[in-house]
């Protein structure tokens, strides 16, 4: 006999817990289903991604940073370990997993657990291994890894992913890094600061570039001054395995370059995890990369079947997954039409100086209404930076220029993104200008860079002191 279950979540990730969450609170008989061999519970932010990622930024900053500080009253010498950075962090992701993910599920009065690999037999029915289980709605959640590019030579050679990073038991002496977003920016500076020799190639003209196109150049700006080399525009060709490490024959801006290093590290872009899972026994629509369609409300081709997080290949953040899990349980069994407004959605990235951005670009708003109202000024208008001798970085606000409404918000600088959440609130409420000018700030932080260039739209900072408004 068939279990039967009024939904069943395949993936044990962000997406897949925030389901469950809202499922046991409205008390449906649910059934989560996670393959460790793709990632432990709580998925790739926990195990692999954020989390881990952030842990080891923190410890390089710490050192980096300490020993290059810019008071001249204090100087420091130090070293520091990459290898033991490495097992620390993976202890400390040890414990977040088990408090956050597998506590939790134990937690849940109306959530079974199962370990193993879920294929549909058909689009009310799934196996795992030899029991079998049916499902009156279905949450597909299983996520997405790294893309491996169609480079020749690349299944000859060994490379590191943000996934087997940890597996390393000697420190490289240099990383090449193919992929210039989020991810490759982060860990180029993870292996910079530990003093390891870091090469970024990136396929299109900047680094991160679904950011604002100023804030992909100002990182790319201070991420050289610190010594990491960054190539755009590049074209690789092939890669070789070699004595000393690989060697990759790529184009350069067009001109044919050789580039050495002891290892490779693959991030650019994701691939879903949907072929393990046989969607194709269900009838369920995938896009050309194999990610699955989805409508607003979260639902794919089949009605009683969902999805959430990176397997949509939507916007690939835990706190998105966790959203869309949400909303996709209430959508099917609340009929409650929610869905996520995107543009209110803040995204980072956790180099130094930060990433942070929330809302529409300039260059999104000029392609769609051929107008733009929008104001950049640079950190050293922000007194707390220069006070704490850090201005390196900018802010651009992008209005409605008819009723002033803040529509975007785009920062390079120290603590962006703590600092964003100030302007979703000021987008996800539509605020103007005046309204955030009328708020008064403390001073002196850094979050007063959103009230300094919303001054800037009507008045000369040049010309002002501090805190006249």
């Amino acid at each position: 006999m068939d279990k039967e279950y009024d939904l069943i979540i395949i993936g044990g990730g962000a997406g897949a817990f925030a389901a469950a969450n809202t499922a046991n609170k409205l008390k449906k008989k649910t059934l989560l289903i996670n393959y460790e061999k793709i990632l432990p519970l709580g998925g790739t932010c926990v195990n692999v991604g954020c989390v881990p990622s952030k842990i080891m930024l923190h410890q390089g900053e710490e050192y980096f940073y300490a020993l290059r500080g810019q008071f001249r009253a204090i100087k420091l010498e130090g070293k520091a370990d990459f290898i033991e950075a490495l097992k620390e962090t993976h202890e400390m992701v040890e414990k977040f997993r088990s408090k956050n993910y597998e506590k939790v599920i134990e937690k849940q009065e109306y959530v079974d657990f199962k370990e193993g690999l879920a294929s549909f037999l058909d689009s009310h029915t799934v196996k795992v291994g030899n029991e079998t289980f049916k499902g009156k709605y279905f949450l597909i959640a299983t996520g997405a890894s790294t893309f491996v590019p169609a480079i020749k030579g690349i299944d000859k050679i060994d490379y590191i992913t943000n996934v087997n990073i940890f597996n390393l038991k000697k420190k490289p002496e240099s990383v090449i890094i193919i992929g210039g977003g989020p991810l490759g920016m982060e860990f180029s500076q993870i292996f910079h600061h530990f003093g390891i020799k870091v090469t970024v190639l990136q396929r299109s003209e900047r680094i991160i570039p679904k950011f604002d196109s100023m804030l992909g150049e100002e990182l790319q700006k201070y991420l050289e001054e610190e010594g990491i080399t960054i190539y755009t525009k590049t074209d690789i060709q092939e890669v070789k395995k070699t004595k000393n490490g690989i060697e990759l024959n790529v184009k350069i801006d067009g001109k044919e370059n050789i580039l050495s290093a002891e290892m490779l590290m693959l991030a650019a872009g994701l691939q879903p995890h949907t072929k393990l899972i046989e969607t194709e026994k269900a009838n369920i629509e995938l896009d050309e990369r194999g990610f699955v369609k989805v409508n607003e409300y979260m639902q794919t081709s089949q009605k009683h079947i969902y999805a959430a997080g990176d397997v949509t290949g939507l916007l690939p953040l835990e706190t998105t997954a966790a959203k869309e899990g949400n909303i996709a349980i209430l959508n099917m069994f609340e009929n409650a039409e929610k869905k996520i407004n995107y543009n209110e959605v803040p995204h980072a990235v956790f180099t130094s100086p930060e990433v942070a951005a929330v809302g529409i670009t300039e260059e999104e708003f000029m392609k769609k209404y051929n107008v733009c109202l929008c104001r950049t000024i640079t950190l050293d208008h922000v007194e707390k930076a220069a006070a704490i001798k850090d201005t390196r970085g900018l802010i651009r606000m992008v209005l409605d220029p008819k009723t002033k409404v803040v529509i975007g918000v785009h920062i390079v600088g120290p603590m962006a993104a703590d600092i964003i959440t100030t302007a979703t609130y000021a987008i996800k409420n539509k605020m103007t200008i005046y309204d955030i000018r009328d708020t008064v700030h403390v001073f002196p932080t850094l979050s007063e860079m959103i009230k300094k260039v919303a001054q800037s739209f009507d008045q000369n900072l040049d010309e002002m002191a501090c805190c006249v408004e």
